[in-house]
């Protein structure tokens, strides 16, 4: 019987075969991308169990970790081979490198480990992207006012970084010397770096700051931590409705509170502090801002979509958004720096 099917399509060689994979671009930052959620609760599940804080009072075999931990041997050896893959042991794994004994020690003045936490606190959030950038519905309470004494890993927990941010811009934007600030209040405070920068440049200024208790506690160790508590005084937060008098600071400030808060909430806290400023007075504004055209976006994208998945309204908005409520609240904008992701932006109280 004879075959009449059409010939077979000439097969292509192995090596062209091959060159469709060979050439094509490096896969290497998706797979990072993809594995990212994992290496993020490696860092975590570390700072639950202490481990670094247990290594840091002496070098200790696998075996005396585990049982110091209440930990399967074996599988704590897992985690250890890749905590010092990533860095954060030394290479025999029995010791903090010098990063991780900065900023991963608890008791240590730079230990970032509570705010680590609060950000591996948006675990089952981040699982709802899709349906969130599907829906374009938003919830989360990160950018409530009052919700802020529930989240002190966030708010007051990346004092060790934000207070670099802070003396550097303080520095660039000229506020020194004695008058220059003044008496100032650090409205929703944080971590208190902006009223300690501050201070620290100008050595009769009178700082008030404010924001939930809970925080509160916290800017109060920083200030005598810095030597300048003396000049501090601290005041419970009332969002709502501040509890000070008209035109009662020469200084008044505003940090990372907008991109939380969203456009309108924002809008009422800079008028807010306008009504606070006497008249000549400075006000400065300073958040993680979108970037001038042509400057780099760095992290700024994707703080914006953190925001849309934890908050309601919070926003990374630019520095002329900033200037345009500051116009409408009365206040002249003067000079704006940018420190990293954070930009700050004064104005005068006419």
């Amino acid at each position: 019987m004879t075959d009449t099917s059409a010939p077979a399509a000439p097969t292509a060689s192995p090596a062209a075969a091959l060159a469709r994979y060979t050439t094509a671009p490096d896969p290497a930052p998706l797979l990072a991308l993809n594995f990212g959620f994992a290496r993020a609760r490696a860092l975590g599940t570390a700072l639950d169990l202490g481990l670094f804080t247990e290594l840091a009072r002496g070098p200790r075999t696998c075996e005396d970790l585990a049982a110091a931990l209440g930990c399967d041997s074996r599988a704590l050896a897992d985690l250890l081979a890749v905590l010092t893959e990533f860095g954060l042991l030394t290479e025999d794994g029995q010791e903090p490198t010098e990063l991780s004994r900065a900023y991963l020690v608890e008791g240590e003045p730079a230990y970032l480990g509570d705010h680590f936490a609060e950000v591996l606190g948006q675990w089952d959030r981040w699982s709802s992207l899709t349906s969130v950038v599907r829906s374009g519905e938003r919830s989360g309470d990160l950018g409530a006012p009052a919700s802020r004494g529930r989240h002190p890993g966030l708010f007051g927990g990346g004092f060790p970084i934000a207070v670099r941010v802070a003396f550097a811009a303080v520095q660039a934007l000229g506020l020194r010397g004695a008058g220059r600030a003044g008496r100032v209040l650090d409205l929703a405070c944080g971590g208190g770096e902006w009223g300690i920068a501050l201070a620290a440049a100008d050595p009769l200024a009178e700082v008030t700051a404010h924001d939930d208790p809970v925080l509160l506690g916290s800017a109060r160790a920083r200030a005598a931590e810095f030597g300048v508590a003396g000049r501090f005084r601290f005041v419970s937060a009332d969002f709502a409705a501040p509890p000070f008098a008209d035109a009662g600071f020469d200084t008044v400030v505003l940090a990372h509170a907008g991109r939380f808060a969203g456009p309108s909430a924002t809008a009422r806290l800079v008028g807010e502090c306008a009504r606070l400023l006497r008249p000549g007075g400075s006000l400065l504004l300073a958040d993680v801002m979108r970037p001038e055209p042509g400057r780099l976006a760095l992290s700024r994208p994707m703080l914006g979509l953190s925001l849309r998945v934890n908050t309601a309204d919070g926003a990374v908005m630019a520095a002329e958004e900033y200037r345009a409520l500051m116009e409408e609240a009365g206040v002249t904008a003067k000079e704006c720096v940018t420190r990293g992701l954070v930009t700050a932006q004064t104005g005068e109280r006419r």
